[in-house]
């Protein structure tokens, strides 16, 4: 195989038709929960999510936009690593890595893409390369895929597209990935952007002064349900997930309602179309457990914390999960940028993309 070849997505009518049967045949469970969030993703929200995906959402619609977009695959490490690379008519364009988390795909920059590789004169432009995660999508993976031996795997993709120095923005896995992409290659990273922002606290954390908002941000967020499931045991409900498209609508469609900013909207803040776009990938796909692999791998090899030289901007939107206060970030990171929006959440470049696509052209003006 050549170092880079182009992809095209192309799911069997065969898929397509078992999936309309598995939805139409779904064992829906009794409403013991009386439609209550507390207990987690209740039966009319998944109801919604699969009626949708079986009687409005058009995969091959949704199939033809993503083949619209250059698409490419490349083996790296021994996988099959799978990329959009949208490179800009702008010849002075700054190569910029897009990196996703779970349960999100590169799905997730959809509306960043073009507007970064072709912004209006003046503003910076950018040749935007948007991975999907080792057992993400239609990339592959193994155990043992921790997020530093994916750095290095991104790392070399940008080699292999002829990008010697570059940009990287992150968040949830893409913050971590993005982190020991810097910390690994320093002299090839121009600035690292990171929508969620990991540290350890300061040894003497009682003496940091925080504003009260920073101490609601170490305080009120606590470990995911997926977190222990996934780290300890990735492969017990992959058998489940992988087997019934409306488990896998519940159990992803959960997470994709609970970390946006739903605040000031009727239904949930990202679209049906949005939300069952990313799980349909997801089934068809069949990764629902390789996706998870990530978690085992990182938990019995954890990154070893060493300060990033790279200068760091931090986007802190307001639904954000994972957030720390700017005096412990500034022990891991040389924030040169922290910006606090007040509007959007885990998602942000599907929830507010616009915010996301200034605060990286200002970033990287900064940089110029």
């Amino acid at each position: 195989m050549s170092a880079v070849q182009t992809f095209r997505v192309e799911i069997p009518d065969e898929a397509l038709a078992d999936l309309t049967a598995r939805l139409k045949a779904t064992r829906w469970i009794d409403d013991v929960f009386e439609g209550d969030w507390r207990f987690g993703a209740p039966v009319p929200f998944v109801r919604a999510l699969c009626d949708h995906w079986l009687k409005r959402f058009d995969w091959r619609a949704f199939e033809a936009r993503i083949n619209g977009e250059p698409n490419i695959c490349a083996e790296i490490d021994g996988l099959t690593i799978h990329a959009i690379n949208r490179r800009s008519s702008r010849p002075e364009a700054i190569p910029l890595m897009l990196i996703h988390g779970w349960p999100s795909a590169f799905l997730e920059f959809q509306h960043v893409w073009a507007p970064l590789a072709e912004p209006p004169a003046g503003e910076p432009a950018f040749h935007v390369v948007v991975p999907s995660l080792p057992g993400y999508g239609f990339s592959t993976t193994r155990p043992g895929m921790t997020p530093q031996r994916i750095a290095g795997q991104f790392a070399t993709l940008m080699t292999r597209l002829g990008y010697p120095r570059f940009m990287v923005q992150g968040g949830n896995w893409g913050s971590l990935i993005g982190t020991e992409i810097a910390r690994q290659h320093p002299d090839r990273v121009i600035g690292l952007h990171l929508n969620s922002v990991n540290g350890s606290p300061p040894p003497d954390r009682e003496n940091v002064q925080l504003s009260a908002e920073e101490k609601s941000w170490v305080t009120e967020h606590g470990t995911a349900p997926h977190f222990p499931l996934f780290s300890r045991t990735p492969a017990s409900a992959a058998h489940a997930l992988n087997d019934s498209p409306a488990g896998l609508a519940g159990f992803i469609g959960e997470r994709l309602r609970d970390w946006a900013d739903n605040r000031g909207h009727d239904g949930p803040a990202l679209s049906m179309d949005c939300m069952i776009g990313l799980i349909a990938l997801y089934w068809f796909t069949g990764t629902a457990g390789s996706s998870a692999l990530l978690y085992h791998a990182m938990v019995h090899d954890m990154p070893q914390e060493r300060f990033v030289s790279v200068p760091t901007a931090a986007a802190i939107f307001a639904e954000e999960i994972v957030k720390i206060p700017r005096a412990w970030a500034e022990r891991h990171y040389n924030i040169v940028r922290w910006t606090l929006f007040d509007r959007g959440g885990h998602y942000a470049a599907l929830e507010v993309p616009d915010l996301l696509i200034e605060d990286l052209r200002r970033f990287a003006a900064a940089l110029a």
